[in-house]
Formats: structure tokens, sequence, C-alpha cells
């Protein structure tokens, strides 16, 4: 009993470092992301994972929101 109970808390740990983030652009389009986005170190660009697993980056000036879907 008390391992299913681990396990089912580990799984709910786990799910939640999988949330899915929204970033709003000056634009007014949106970009759906699979990691949160993060600023570089020089403060110019916020890197993240698109939804293929791929890591790329959007200028900070373009970004007016982030937030979790």
């Amino acid at each position: 009993m008390k391992v299913l109970l681990l396990l089912a808390v580990a799984a709910v740990a786990l799910l939640g470092c999988a949330q899915r983030y929204k970033m709003t652009l000056t634009n007014g389009n949106s970009i759906s992301t699979s990691s949160k986005p993060k600023l570089n170190k020089a403060g110019n660009a916020y890197v993240y994972k698109d939804h293929q697993g791929k890591e790329t980056w959007i200028s900070a000036g373009r970004v007016l929101e982030i937030a979790p879907e």
C-alpha cells in the first residue's frame, strides 16, 4: 500500500514539472511552449523548448507576457 502511495505522489510531482506555458507577443500572437521560458544571461532573449522539443529563442522585446496554460 505504501509503495502505491509513493508512486502516486511521484507521478503527481512529475506532472507538475511538465506544465506548458503561453507567451503573448507584442503583436498579439501567442506561442505555446513545452518548457518555462528563461531569460538568457545577456537578458535580451527568452530560451524555451517548442512543441517538438527543439530549443529555440525569441527576442525579449517581443514578449509581452508569459503565463502557464
